[in-house]
């Protein structure tokens, strides 16, 4: 604004009308009449009340200086500023980097080597439990034993049959070695037997070779009339009965070795029947055996045992006498080992896009991170495969737990992972592309 009252013209008529109206002004309208107000003069110096009778109280010298005074340097500078601040704001939305964070507030600590639950592997009645929370256990401890009465004692009579089926199998086997002893002299014996019987045989053919060559003789001597023809004929008669002593001794021997046969197939079919009757006995004793097993197995899995080595981590309210069904959690034992950070993030925020290396962060729940501060972490392993409709990925720290925090198995917490740096205008970008994504499968869902 000019301070040579070329303006007040045109500002007179506004502050006639923004004053009150039972005021009035004339030195003022007449320098509207004349057109140039006189800086000496005061502004206002003239106003009185609508009967003229009494004057303002003072002049508005400190309006008059300020008019005088403004100028548009004040302006320039706050356009610089603002400038300044455009140019500054532009270049850091398009050149300046932002760390994009992926969060999940799915996130607890986890011993390195899995809890293992206890479970009953069968249904049952509870006879005893050793359950007690906190408390350390070895592995294969028994932690509750279940009712198994009736599988003891149908062991008890499996054994007592297997008792005595290895008695009969013992008695079987000592027969057939007896049986198989008292073969060997009778096929001793027949073979003697029939030894002496072809011996006698032999001498009868000798016997008998020489009765025929004398009575080839004789019979040659008695035809030229030299011995008498009677002779010639008892010869011949002598011959004839070695003949037929050679035949019967013959006879007698194959008669020694059919008997002798005989006895040896009787003998070796004794020993098959003992043989047969030894294999039977044998799978008797096999499937006793086979049952017996079953049933320690049956009453083992009324044991109740711990798998591995470590603390009981969490237990079932259980006491002598309930009822518990196949499959029932009894209690988990958490393993001595080293803690890590386990999460469960959304499949579209983790796949492809994390990966082992990345940096994250981990605070815990109930534990004010301002105060208690937070635990850096590396990507370890990252989960192929979706469960749950989740991605798993495992943590390792980076350092030491923050102070001030008993770290233990099942700490609950957020974390934060780091995976990419980019401009603000590309997640500007990205920001209306998933608007313009989601608007568009809106439409195509409401059109018909």
């Amino acid at each position: 604004m000019v301070a040579d009252g070329t303006l007040l013209p045109t500002l007179l008529p506004t502050l006639l009308t923004a004053a009150p109206k039972k005021y009035r002004c004339t030195q003022v309208q007449a320098a509207c009449s004349v057109g140039r107000h006189n800086p000496a003069t005061p502004l206002f110096a003239g106003f009185s009340s609508l009967d003229g009778n009494r004057p303002l109280p003072a002049a508005f010298t400190r309006t008059t200086r300020s008019l005088g005074q403004d100028t548009a340097i004040a302006a320039v500078l706050a356009w610089v500023c603002a400038g300044l601040l455009l140019a500054a704001w532009t270049a850091w939305f398009f050149g300046g980097r932002v760390t994009v964070f992926e969060t999940t507030p799915r996130a607890r600590l986890e011993v390195q080597q899995a809890a293992h639950a206890v479970s009953a592997q069968v249904p049952g009645r509870v006879l005893s439990t050793r359950l007690v929370l906190g408390q350390p256990v070895a592995a294969g401890e028994l932690l509750v034993a279940l009712d198994a009465s009736a599988d003891t004692l149908r062991l008890t009579e499996e054994q007592a049959r297997l008792k005595a089926l290895g008695e009969q199998r013992a008695a079987l086997r000592q027969e057939i070695a007896a049986h198989q002893q008292a073969a060997s002299p009778a096929q001793r014996a027949a073979l003697a037997a029939l030894q002496g019987a072809a011996a006698r045989t032999q001498e009868a053919a000798a016997a008998l070779g020489y009765a025929t060559e004398q009575e080839r003789r004789l019979r040659d001597a008695a035809a030229s009339g030299s011995v008498a023809a009677v002779e010639a004929l008892q010869a011949r008669a002598e011959m004839h009965k070695l003949a037929a002593a050679r035949d019967a001794l013959a006879a007698d021997a194959r008669r020694l070795e059919a008997s002798a046969q005989g006895r040896a197939a009787e003998q070796q079919a004794q020993t098959l029947n003992l043989q047969r009757a030894l294999a039977a006995l044998e799978g008797d004793v096999a499937a006793s055996a086979q049952a017996t097993e079953r049933l320690r197995l049956n009453i083992e899995q009324h044991r109740v045992r711990a798998p591995v080595a470590g603390t009981l981590g969490d237990v079932a309210p259980l006491h002598a006498g309930d009822v518990v069904g196949a499959g029932q959690r009894f209690a988990t034992v958490v393993p001595a080992g080293e803690l890590m950070a386990v999460a469960d993030f959304e499949p579209k925020a983790v796949l492809g896009r994390v990966h082992p290396g990345q940096s994250a962060r981990l605070r815990l729940d109930g534990f004010p991170w301002a105060q208690f501060g937070s635990l850096p972490l590396t990507v370890h392993r990252v989960a192929s495969e979706i469960r749950d409709g989740r991605i798993r990925v495992e943590f390792s720290p980076d350092g030491p737990w923050p102070p001030g925090i008993a770290v233990q198995h099942g700490l609950p917490g957020s974390i934060e992972v780091s995976i990419a740096r980019v401009a603000p205008a590309v997640l500007v970008l990205r920001a209306s592309g998933q608007m313009l994504a989601g608007s568009s499968t809106a439409a195509a869902v409401v059109t018909p």
